[in-house]
C-alpha cells in the first residue's frame, strides 16, 4: 500500500513557502503524475503563418465529420426521472442528506480554531486534511479505488472541519492541503470563506485517473438532486438579503471524479456562484460512474465546471472529460447580477455526451475570454433511442430567456474566443444563437480560430450584433464551414443578425456529408454582413461538395402561418480568393 501520509508530508513542507503565492505561479513538481506536458491548444508552428498553402492544411486527413458513434440510438432501458440515493450511516432513512440547512461546518460541533486538530497545521497557514478524516479501521486513507464502493466511509465532514480550521487562521490566505490518495464525498464542499485555497500535489495534464501521487475526490453523493457535485459554493441569503460574497477562492492540482448528478435541476461538479477572484487551476475532472452506463443514461443535468449569479475569476489548465449536460457552464444575467471578468485558458474539453445538451463551452453571460483551448466530441444520446446527433456542439455564445419573474433575460457581451481548436463535435463547432425574441449577444470577437470535422457546420452565427470573425480557418465540416443565418421560428419581427464582419476566412473542403449537388464554403441567409479578404477552396473533389465558394439568398422568418421573406442588404464581399470553386453568388430567391 502506498504510504500517502509520509509522501503527503513532504509535499506540505514543499507547499509551505507558496502558501501566500499568487494563482500563476508553479508549484514543485512531486514527480509520478506524469511529464510537464503543455495544458490547453497551441496551434502548431507550421499553422502560425497568416496565409498558409490553404491546401496543404488538410492533406494529410482523410476523415468524416463526427456524427455518431457505437451508442447512438441505444435508449436507456429504465430511464429515471431523478438520481439514485445511496445507502449508509450518511444517509438518513428520510432520504436528506445531513447538511440540508445548516453546513457540515456546523454539525461538526465546533467553531474557527477549535476545529483544528493538534499537529495539523504547519506554519501557521497550511491544514493538512488527512487527521481531520475519520476512516473506518477497514478503510485507512490511501489512493485504493475499492473505497469508492464502500458503503461507511465519508470524508466529507473531516474535510469541512479542516476547511473550518484553515478559515480561523489568521494569515492573508489560507491553505487547505490534499495528501495525495483518495477522498470520498458524501455531501460536496463548500469552501465558503474569503482568500482560501484547496490543493493537492502538482498535476499534468497526462496524468493518469486516480494516480497514487494526486489527490482524487471522489462525488458520491448520497443525494444528488439535492446535494450533487464535489465543490459548491453558494452562501445562503437571511432576511431577503442578497447572499454574501465569497472572495478569492483558489481551487487547484485536484482531479475530481464524478460518479452521479441531477436530473432534474442543474448542477456542476464544482459550482461557483458570487465568487468574486475565484479560480479553478490544474484541475481533471472526469466522470466516471461506480457501475457501466450509457450516455443515454446519464444525470441530464450535470455540468462539469460552472461560474454562476456573479461569479469572476479564472479556470485555467482544466480538463473536462465525460460530463453530460456541459463541460463549462458560464452563466451571470447582466443588468442583474454582476458580472466580472472571466477568463478560461488552456482547457480541454472532451466527450461531453449526455441525453440533452452536449455543450462543452457554453457562455450565457458578458465580459468571458476563452482562448487556447482544445474542445472535441460533444454528442446528444437521446434517453429515447434515437439517432438524432444534431447536438453535441463546441461553444455555444447564446442568450437564454429569464428563469424568474423581475430577472431579465441573459445575454452575452464582450466575448473574445481565440487560438483554440473546436473539432469533432457532432453539432456545430462554434454557435451564435439567441433564444428570445429582441435580444442577441453583442460584441462576440473570434480570433484564430479552427474548426474542423463538426457533424454540422463549423460555425454557424444565428443572432449577433458586432460579432467579428478574424483569421478563422474552416475545414471537413459536415455542411457549410461558415452559416450566417436569420431565419427563426420566433416571430418575424425578432433582433437577429445585426453586423457580422469575417477578416480572412480559410474555408476548405466542407460539405462532407452532402451526397450530391453543389454547396458554399460560406453560405449567407441574413443581412450586414462583410468579408474581406480569405480563400475558399476545394482542394479535393474527392472530399466534400464544396463546391461554390460564397452565396447569398433569402430566407423566411417567422412562425408556421407567419413567415414573411426576407433578402439580403448591405452585404460585402471583397478580395475573397477562390480555388477550386466557383466566384461569389447571389442565388435567386426560391420562395417567389
Amino acid at each position: 500500500m502506498l504510504s500517502t501520509q509520509r509522501l503527503g508530508i513532504a509535499w506540505i513542507g514543499a507547499l509551505l513557502a507558496l502558501a501566500a503565492t499568487p494563482a500563476w505561479a508553479a508549484l514543485p513538481f512531486v514527480g509520478g503524475a506524469g511529464s510537464r506536458s503543455a495544458w490547453g491548444y497551441h496551434p502548431p508552428a507550421g499553422e502560425s503563418a497568416r496565409y498558409p498553402d490553404v491546401c496543404s492544411l488538410d492533406a494529410p486527413y482523410d476523415e468524416p465529420p463526427f456524427i455518431a458513434d457505437a451508442n447512438t440510438g441505444m435508449s436507456c432501458p429504465d430511464p429515471a426521472t431523478e438520481s439514485p440515493r445511496c445507502t449508509g450511516p450518511f444517509c438518513p432513512a428520510n432520504g436528506v442528506c445531513e447538511g440540508t440547512v445548516a453546513l457540515h461546518e456546523d454539525l461538526n460541533a465546533c467553531q474557527g480554531g477549535d476545529c483544528c486538530v493538534p499537529g495539523s497545521v504547519s506554519m501557521g497557514s497550511v491544514v493538512n486534511v488527512v487527521p481531520y478524516l475519520e476512516r473506518p479501521a477497514e478503510w485507512p486513507f490511501s489512493a485504493d479505488p475499492a473505497v469508492d464502493h464502500s458503503t461507511n466511509v465519508d470524508d466529507s465532514p473531516g474535510i469541512a472541519r479542516a476547511i473550518e480550521c484553515a478559515a480561523s487562521l489568521s494569515y492573508y490566505r489560507r491553505t487547505v492541503a490534499f495528501p495525495a490518495g483518495r477522498y470520498v464525498l458524501r455531501t460536496p464542499l463548500r469552501p465558503e470563506h474569503d482568500a482560501l485555497t484547496l490543493e493537492g500535489p502538482e498535476l499534468s495534464p497526462d496524468t493518469r485517473p486516480g494516480d497514487p501521487e494526486t489527490a482524487t475526490l471522489v462525488a458520491i453523493p448520497c443525494n444528488p438532486e439535492q446535494l450533487p457535485g464535489a465543490i459548491q459554493v453558494h452562501k445562503a441569503a437571511w432576511g431577503g438579503q442578497q447572499p454574501d460574497q465569497v472572495w478569492g477562492l483558489w481551487i487547484r492540482n485536484l482531479q475530481i471524479q464524478l460518479t452521479e448528478g441531477p436530473r432534474k435541476k442543474a448542477n456542476s461538479g464544482i459550482q461557483l456562484n458570487n465568487c468574486a477572484d475565484c479560480e479553478v487551476e490544474n484541475v481533471i475532472m472526469r466522470y466516471a460512474p461506480l457501475s457501466p452506463q450509457l450516455p443515454s443514461c446519464k444525470p441530464a443535468n450535470l455540468d462539469g465546471i460552472g461560474f454562476a449569479v456573479g461569479s469572476g475569476g479564472v479556470i485555467r489548465n482544466v480538463i473536462v472529460d465525460g460530463t453530460p449536460k456541459g463541460g463549462i457552464y458560464l452563466a451571470s444575467v447582466p443588468g442583474y447580477h454582476d458580472t466580472p471578468p472571466i477568463l478560461v485558458e488552456n482547457c480541454e474539453i472532451k466527450n461531453i455526451d449526455g441525453p440533452v445538451g452536449a455543450i462543452a463551452i457554453k457562455i450565457i453571460t458578458a465580459n468571458v475570454t476563452v482562448r487556447n483551448c482544445e474542445v472535441h466530441h460533444s454528442i446528444i444520446h437521446p434517453g429515447d433511442g434515437s439517432t438524432a446527433t444534431q447536438g453535441g456542439h463546441g461553444l455555444r455564445v447564446a442568450t437564454q430567456a429569464r428563469v424568474a419573474p423581475g430577472m431579465p433575460s441573459a445575454v452575452p457581451a464582450n466575448v473574445l474566443v481565440q487560438d483554440s481548436y473546436f473539432h469533432h463535435n457532432a453539432g456545430t463547432g462554434v454557435a451564435v444563437a439567441s433564444v428570445v425574441e429582441n435580444e442577441r449577444p453583442t460584441g462576440i470577437r473570434i480570433e484564430r480560430v479552427r474548426t474542423a470535422y463538426n457533424g454540422s457546420y463549423g460555425v454557424n452565427v444565428q443572432a449577433g450584433a458586432g460579432v467579428q470573425l478574424r483569421d478563422l480557418w474552416s475545414w471537413g465540416n459536415g455542411f457549410y464551414g461558415i452559416y450566417i443565418s436569420s431565419g427563426t421560428s420566433l416571430p418575424a419581427s425578432s433582433i437577429r443578425v445585426g453586423s457580422v464582419i469575417l477578416e480572412r476566412p480559410l474555408v476548405f473542403n466542407n460539405s462532407l456529408r452532402a451526397t450530391s449537388g453543389s454547396h458554399p464554403g460560406i453560405k449567407i441567409d441574413a443581412s450586414n454582413v462583410t468579408i474581406y479578404g480569405g480563400e475558399v477552396a476545394r482542394c479535393d473533389a474527392s472530399r466534400g461538395r464544396q463546391s461554390s465558394a460564397i452565396q447569398q439568398q433569402c430566407w423566411l422568418s417567422g412562425p408556421t402561418g407567419g413567415q414573411v421573406l426576407f433578402r439580403p442588404e448591405n452585404n460585402v464581399i471583397w478580395g475573397a480568393g477562390v480555388r477550386g470553386t466557383s466566384a461569389p453568388e447571389m442565388l435567386a430567391c426560391p420562395h417567389e
